[in-house]
């Protein structure tokens, strides 16, 4: 049961919180499946959080950690309304704004405008607050040119930057925050950063949920870390994100040990991923679009001075370059993140690895990622070629159309 009048504003309290959901199995099956396995059953159930407490105060931002599949998003849902606990008993105080999932409550055919208007009717706010504010929404998000423009012709960003411009300004007391931070360029991310840190000093109650450990670290004063649907950690955010980070490596660890027999050292390249334009994580791209090559690194005692060089190949095995990234110092027992970032993807078309070493600043090798991460382009140019994208700008002779004739 969802007792709301229970909690004081922006106060959090849950007890035994639990969340099941009825998967129906598929019945088609040929006649000699039904006559032979009468007994298979038509439904099982799936547990996505399970016998989990918490206590959020008002004025606090309280973090979610945890891998895929592990009841994040369920419990932002329960915390939100959407689902009803299956179990246990939730109070929330105050009215709720929440940004769970891009473009959730926006009308696809009505305007940025309409939209501004309909989520403020859904929270409960009257026409005339959003008429003055509604110049200051759309300024937020940037959106100005597109305010009367169907939202099916907006990108992903632009989604994010509207429906986190509208969830800030609906007056919340408790704002929940999905992994809202990983679509957007950068600058915008600061501006949002910047209006969460306003929130947060006003007295607002904030629950982020996100993979990015500097986010969490830099928003949240405590966390909680959920696996397989129940909390095993919970204490101040950076403690709660080391031990987030030290599972993963022991999982990585047990998944490299399962598949060739060999650990991994004290600090090495756990992850290497491209991440789009529009943040999203990807191995296919168009030649000379936008991406960022992501490198994550973990070192047990830290490192100071370390080297960290990223080179690329083609599918023949060839060299074609790499970038080197000096005096990199990383934090004992934490997961950290390197950025190199592309404004066009320097590769025509055709499959490439990316390759990650790590040195310390004597030279010595400590890890090296071969073939750490493959990626799919696509090529745009039908006039280029080679495996390079050169991406410069021709500027050619100017005609002059007063010529001597």
């Amino acid at each position: 049961m969802r007792e709301r009048a229970a909690a004081a504003t922006g106060e959090i309290r849950a007890r035994g919180l639990g969340r099941v959901f009825t998967i129906r199995l598929s019945q088609n099956r040929s006649l000699k499946a039904a006559l032979l396995r009468r007994e298979l059953p038509r439904s099982r159930e799936l547990w996505a959080l399970r016998d989990v407490d918490l206590d959020i105060a008002p004025g606090q931002a309280f973090g979610i950690v945890g891998p895929n599949g592990s009841g994040k998003s369920t419990l932002l849902k329960l915390l939100a309304g959407i689902f009803a606990p299956s179990t246990g008993t939730l109070a929330v105080g105050g009215r709720v704004g929440s940004l769970i999932e891009i473009g959730a409550g926006f009308h696809p055919e009505f305007t940025g405008v309409e939209n501004v208007y309909l989520n403020a009717a859904i929270y409960g706010l009257k026409r005339d607050y959003i008429d003055r504010h509604l110049e200051e929404i759309i300024a937020f998000a940037e959106l100005e040119s597109f305010a009367d423009v169907p939202v099916r012709t907006y990108s992903s960003g632009m989604y994010m930057r509207l429906g986190f411009s509208v969830a800030m300004h609906v007056q919340p007391d408790v704002l929940l925050l999905d992994e809202v931070l990983a679509v957007g360029d950068e600058a915008f991310q600061q501006k949002c950063f910047g209006k969460i840190g306003d929130f947060k000093r006003g007295g607002g109650t904030i629950v982020f949920v996100s993979h990015d450990p500097v986010a969490v670290e830099r928003v949240c004063d405590e966390a909680v870390l959920l696996d397989h649907g129940r909390s095993i950690e919970r204490g101040p955010a950076g403690d709660v994100v080391r031990a987030y980070h030290r599972r993963l490596v022991s999982a990585s660890h047990d998944s490299a040990d399962s598949r060739d027999g060999r650990a991994g050292g004290p600090s090495r390249v756990h992850e290497v991923r491209a991440v789009a334009g529009d943040g999203t994580v990807r191995d296919r791209f168009s030649e000379g679009e936008p991406v960022a090559l992501e490198v994550w690194l973990y070192a047990e005692d830290g490192l100071d001075e370390g080297r960290v060089t990223l080179g690329l190949r083609d599918s023949g095995d060839r060299r074609l370059g790499s970038q080197t990234a000096e005096s990199v110092r990383l934090r004992p027992g934490q997961l950290e993140r390197l950025r190199l970032h592309f404004p066009g993807l320097p590769l025509r078309e055709g499959r490439f690895y990316v390759d990650v070493s790590l040195e310390n600043g004597d030279g010595i090798q400590l890890d090296h990622a071969e073939r750490a991460l493959e990626l799919s382009v696509f090529g745009q140019d039908p006039g280029g070629d080679g495996a390079i994208r050169l991406g410069g700008t021709w500027e050619l002779p100017a005609v002059d159309g007063t010529g001597d004739g």
